[in-house]
């Protein structure tokens, strides 16, 4: 180990860091840092505006850089791109996952009930401590959770903004004198807390968590250039969530009109070929990670089946809840349930595959690994506005499922965090393409 290495794993950092903008890889002592000055502005690529970024000589003794003026420095970038990269990704082993999904089909939404399910979830039943890593990052999704979950007017209509191909969710780098744009994600930190059954091994098992949002229209054709490659980090990512609106296929909305009454079903919904969506997505991942044509996806597939408020009577009316799938063992550990995630799974399947099989075709020629989530970000149905537009009231929101999907994922990339129940299913039972278990039922909770 030379001298360098030591170093680094003195200061308890990785040996090499993968930025989460362009995915350069770099040591940290490659790192630039951000100037505090307000005279230091002016960066070659991330503009005049920006503060400048440089590679130091000098730091004092808590470890920070000084700029130029004399003022210590606490934020880093890329030495490539020149963005900002959270300090939580020289320490922690990153994770990479994806959500994606046609225009309107609820991810704003989703990511938002998500993620404010999670900081109570991960705690109270896995002993997990989950936050921002970068509170600057997360600042648009802390700004949704606030308007859905801590508005201080529940009863007044609010409405998420549509994410755009070059808005808040992505940023421009000057690169070779033309600007490219770089998907910007949302940062979370996750560790073992000490009553964790592996709370010993807390920094061994410490991740840092990116999640990436992209705008529908990058799936859409044309949806790429050279100057926005947004959506590379589908190649990285450990699981994909891909949010299937069924309020977005015409024989479902024929078959939901007649017993739901939400506007999306109806003139205020959108309408897109959600399996032409998947197969561009699937496309890309095989061009950018070098996958023969006829060699399926090994990551898992989550197909996060949203608005299951509006068309859960075709899932005969069933009411979920979180602690269907989380079990406690005798010596209280808490897990996720494998069987029943599979036994639902299989009956969405069913319910999608009916009116929309050629969905199901694309997902399950594309990954080897597909599961079939249902979700409500909402739990209602929203209305609408003045404006003609769709808005909910805070005091309605309802959500339903929305952390499954990202439990789920997270036990298939880091067991240790979210253990499993032992499984119930015999070896004789038929699986269909997907995997699951064919003409489940929904189990009664029991222990383990």
């Amino acid at each position: 180990m030379n001298l360098l290495n030591r170093s680094t794993a003195k200061l308890g950092l990785r040996a090499e860091v993968t930025c989460p903008h362009c995915w350069n890889k770099f040591a940290p002592h490659e790192i630039r840092w951000i100037s505090a000055h307000p005279d230091l502005t002016g960066d070659e690529k991330v503009g005049e505006d920006a503060q400048l970024r440089f590679l130091p000589s000098r730091f004092n003794f808590s470890g920070q850089a000084i700029d130029m003026k004399g003022v210590a420095c606490s934020d880093l970038a890329c030495p490539n791109c020149h963005l900002k990269v959270p300090r939580a990704l020289l320490e922690m082993k990153p994770l990479f996952f994806s959500i994606l999904g046609a225009p309107g089909s609820g991810k704003s939404y989703y990511i938002a009930s998500m993620v404010w399910a999670l900081r109570k979830m991960l705690s109270q039943y896995f002993l997990l401590s989950f936050g921002d890593a970068d509170p600057i990052s997360n600042q648009v999704l802390n700004d949704y959770e606030e308007k859905l979950f801590l508005n201080p007017n529940p009863d007044e209509l609010v409405a998420l903004p549509k994410t755009e191909k070059e808005g808040d969710l992505y940023q421009g780098v000057s690169i070779n004198e033309r600007t490219v744009w770089f998907a910007k994600p949302f940062v979370f930190s996750i560790q073992p807390d000490s009553d964790h059954p592996y709370g010993n091994k807390s920094k061994l098992l410490a991740h840092t968590i990116c999640l990436y949002d992209n705008a529908g229209e990058h799936f859409l054709p044309g949806g790429v250039s050279a100057n926005s490659p947004g959506t590379q980090h589908l190649s990285h990512s450990q699981a994909l969530f891909f949010l299937f609106d069924p309020t977005q296929h015409s024989q479902i909305r024929q078959r939901c009109t007649i017993e739901s009454s939400d506007p999306q079903m109806g003139e205020h919904g959108w309408s897109n070929r959600q399996d032409q969506v998947l197969f561009e997505a699937a496309s890309r991942i095989r061009t950018q990670a070098g996958l023969p044509q006829n060699e399926k996806y090994k990551r898992p597939l989550i197909v996060v089946v949203t608005k299951y408020d509006a068309w859960k009577f075709l899932l005969g009316d069933q009411e979920l809840n979180a602690t269907q799938v989380i079990r406690q063992s005798r010596q209280g550990i808490h897990m996720i349930d494998l069987d029943q995630i599979k036994n639902i799974s299989n009956q969405v399947r069913s319910v999608i595959f009916e009116d929309a099989p050629e969905f199901v075709n694309a997902a399950e020629s594309f990954s080897e690994d597909v599961t079939y989530i249902p979700v409500s970000s909402l739990g209602h149905a929203p209305e609408v506005s003045e404006t003609g537009g769709l808005a909910v009231r805070p005091s309605l929101i309802r959500p339903c499922w929305t952390e499954i999907p990202f439990l789920y994922a997270l036990h298939k990339v880091v067991p240790k965090l979210i253990p499993a129940a032992k499984s119930k299913s015999s070896p004789g039972k038929q699986q269909n393409k997907s995997g699951n278990t064919s003409k489940p039922q929904i189990q009664k909770e029991s222990g383990a």
